[in-house]
């Protein structure tokens, strides 16, 4: 990837398509946006210093989460604080992306960057919650029935992830000096664990039919000035989900912290207290995302001279701070 080249490349198509857009041909730029979460998609804020865009470009074979918010879209934005979609992109703009949306950009911080979360918090659990049972969305995607369970969802969201991650970091393994080979046997094992507990578990066998956003991470909030909140990155929604993954996301930050029980006894009232088990085996995984995920966005940073040192870093020191937390909670 040639950071430099691809803006250059996205600006040119801003500048070609500028009336569809709503931008001025004359005053283009282009930006690419830092995803600290990997490169398995591209975002770029393109401006003609007035308007704002965002526009998201997929590989093809990982376009079909972005061509289903094409259908949704109109949908999420009126009910679920979601940004406008102004148009498609059918064409390579950068090399390998072909598929793409472009929003309206939201001028807001995330939730992260928020001194008091919690007020939003309590209204995003409620948009959650309304999401998680929103009939008109099965509907509008039309998904076939399938004898799906918790369980099943559980293992398609980490397990999967997982494995797919110790591939990519074993590959690589020269370039991670701080992991011991030790430890990657361990991970195979503990994700193997961990994979059967949620298999056995009776919490996890009833039928997932939950709508998910799915990466309601403190990122994918963005807040303005008034406390006004929108929820971003749709790609990942599923018809088959489990709401306690939506749950644990948001709300992992503040898991052990003084706000913890008044969080969990907002999701009682909202989804009751059968959930607290699941949500449970979420918070483990996701501490675990923190000590494995990283790892391969670690490695997948090489090819990416521009972001190189600002991800590495950032992966080591959260794998470094996760991993000894991991063993302390969930070690035997």
């Amino acid at each position: 990837m040639d950071l430099h080249q691809d803006e250059n490349k996205v600006k040119e198509w801003t500048e070609a398509n500028s009336q569809s857009l709503g931008l001025n041909k004359s005053n283009i730029e282009a930006k690419y946006i830092w995803n600290p979460g990997g490169f398995v998609n591209q975002s770029y804020r393109i401006t003609d210093g007035q308007t704002i865009r965002h526009l998201k470009l997929s590989q093809e074979q990982k376009a079909a989460g972005l061509k289903q918010w094409v259908k949704l879209s109109e949908h999420l934005s009126n009910n679920y604080r979601a940004p406008r979609l102004i148009r498609e992109v059918t064409q390579e703009i950068t090399s390998g992306y072909s598929y793409g949306l472009v929003f309206d950009f939201i001028k807001g911080k995330p939730l992260s960057a928020i001194s008091d979360p919690l007020p939003v918090i309590e209204k995003v659990l409620k948009s959650l919650h309304q999401l998680h049972t929103d009939k008109e969305i099965g509907m509008i995607v039309a998904s076939e029935d399938k004898n799906y369970n918790y369980a099943a969802a559980f293992t398609d969201e980490y397990i999967t992830r997982f494995e797919e991650d110790l591939q990519i970091i074993r590959a690589d393994k020269h370039l991670l000096d701080f992991v011991t080979a030790d430890t990657l046997d361990w991970f195979d094992t503990e994700v193997e664990a961990l994979k059967l507990m949620v298999s056995q578990h009776p919490s996890f066998q009833r039928k997932a039919t939950d709508i998910v956003h799915n990466d309601i991470n403190w990122q994918n909030v963005l807040v303005d000035d008034n406390n006004d909140f929108w929820m971003i990155d749709w790609d990942d929604l599923t018809v088959f989900g489990d709401a306690a993954m939506d749950y644990s996301v948001l709300l992992w930050p503040l898991y052990k912290s003084k706000d913890w029980t008044y969080c969990r006894d907002l999701v009682i009232d909202l989804a009751g207290r059968a959930i607290l088990e699941r949500i449970e085996f979420y918070f483990r995984a996701k501490l675990l995302d923190d000590v494995i995920d990283v790892l391969a966005d670690y490695v997948d940073a090489e090819h990416v001279p521009e972001l190189k040192e600002m991800t590495q870093k950032r992966a080591k020191e959260m794998h470094l701070r996760a991993y000894p937390e991991y063993l302390r909670l969930y070690a035997r």
